[in-house]
This record gives structure tokens, C-alpha cells and sequence, in this order.
């Protein structure tokens, strides 16, 4: 006799995964991209903590916490999960960088394409602002011409895109410095959503000497991740 309870066991599909598990450095502080209420008590705490030993000012800490609420609202809107921050010193060198954990959802009614349609997509962007087609980067805040390559991570295959975005002429902010980014696109097993790991960190000194050293634990970090039944 044929046993049923095992045959339909057996054929019962397997969804996506419930959620991702990420390893990384000590001193990376974690923002969940919950509720800008719980996140904006969070930034106030880290913030306070970080400018305890300075002389730093209420109207500087004010406004670096409404800076990094606006960084967490705008990485919310576009489907950010989490973000990291990280602001340490490394021998004598003040080391900045963050990390923004996105999940990537097809529009309604579209394919979601694979991640060689992603790789190529981000390929002939980088192209066009190589041979000068696209708009000057300088003064559009846009990526400059990058590296893009397929690559394998213990939780599957991925896309890797390393770029580097100089800030608007009119930013809001007045940054004027230059962002190394690194970017990882993996898909969501049995799922049509895609995982995005946007790293960066300015290329200015003193953390220049160190742009490579930090890239190199951003691809480590990448590696680390793992997906949750």
C-alpha cells in the first residue's frame, strides 16, 4: 500500500526564506528600518553616546541626528530593512562607513529578470559614463564608471558592483566629498525579490590609504551572509 502521508509530504514546495542572518564587525551600530519613531529614538541614543567626550554643541547634535533620520527615512522608502553605521578610529585614523540592507521588489505587473539582467544593466551605465554619454557625474550626484562582475557568495550568486559617487554641486547638505561605494545584489531563494547590500565610505583623506582595506571587509562582511529558514 502506497503511503500517502509521505507522498504528500514529499511534495509539499518549499517557500522563500523567512529572513537573512549577517555578520558584522564590532563597533557597527544597527538602525531597524522599522518605524521612524523607533529608529528616531535610536539615533538619538547613538548619537549622544558618540558626541559624549566631545565638545561638540546641542545645535551640532540636533542637527547630525535629523541628518542620519533623513538618511534612515529615504533608505525606508525605497525598501530598506536595516542600516549600519560605523564612525571608529583605527590606529590614529577616524574610519567612516555605513551599510544599508535593501529588499528589491519587481513593480506590479513586470518580471523581476535575473541577476545578469542586473549585471548588464549596471554594465552599460558604467559604459555610457566612461565614454562620456551620460551626464557629468560631477555635477549630478551620479555613480562614476564602475566594476561590475558576477560572483559566488556562500548564500548563492551575485552581483558585485564597486563605483564611486561624487556628491551634487547642490547638495542639500553641503557634502563635498567623494563616496566609494560597493554593492551586492543576490536573489532571495525561490522568491522574485532581490537583496541589496550598499556599502560605502568617503575617499578622502585621511581614510584613503584605507579604501582598500575597508572594500576588502566589505566583500568579508558580504560573505558572512546567510539565509533563515
Amino acid at each position: 500500500m502506497t503511503d500517502h502521508t509521505e507522498s504528500q509530504g514529499s511534495a509539499v514546495a518549499v517557500g522563500p526564506p523567512s529572513d537573512y542572518r549577517l555578520a558584522v564587525p564590532d563597533g557597527w551600530d544597527r538602525i531597524v528600518l522599522d518605524s521612524p519613531e523607533r529608529w528616531g529614538h535610536r539615533i538619538d541614543k547613538l548619537v549622544k553616546r558618540r558626541l559624549r567626550r566631545t565638545h561638540a554643541t546641542p545645535q551640532l547634535e540636533a542637527a547630525l541626528a535629523e541628518r542620519m533620520r533623513a538618511q534612515a527615512e529615504a533608505a525606508q522608502a525605497n525598501g530598506g530593512v536595516e542600516m549600519y553605521v560605523v564612525d571608529q578610529v583605527l590606529g590614529q585614523v577616524p574610519v567612516s562607513a555605513g551599510l544599508v540592507v535593501t529588499v528589491l521588489r519587481p513593480s506590479p505587473g513586470t518580471e523581476p529578470g535575473d541577476l545578469g539582467d542586473i549585471a548588464r544593466s549596471l554594465a552599460l551605465r558604467s559604459d555610457a559614463e566612461d565614454t562620456g554619454e551620460a551626464k557629468d557625474v560631477s555635477d549630478t550626484g551620479a555613480a562614476g564608471a564602475g566594476d561590475v562582475t558576477l560572483v559566488d557568495l556562500p548564500a548563492g550568486p551575485a552581483v558585485r558592483h564597486r563605483y564611486l559617487r561624487r556628491p551634487a554641486a547642490d547638495d542639500p547638505d553641503g557634502n563635498r566629498l567623494a563616496l566609494a561605494h560597493l554593492d551586492v545584489y543576490l536573489a532571495v531563494p525561490r522568491s522574485d525579490q532581490r537583496l541589496l547590500l550598499s556599502f560605502s565610505t568617503p575617499t578622502a583623506p585621511p581614510l584613503e590609504p584605507l579604501v582598500e582595506a575597508l572594500v576588502t571587509l566589505f566583500d568579508s562582511v558580504a560573505r558572512t551572509l546567510q539565509w533563515m529558514a
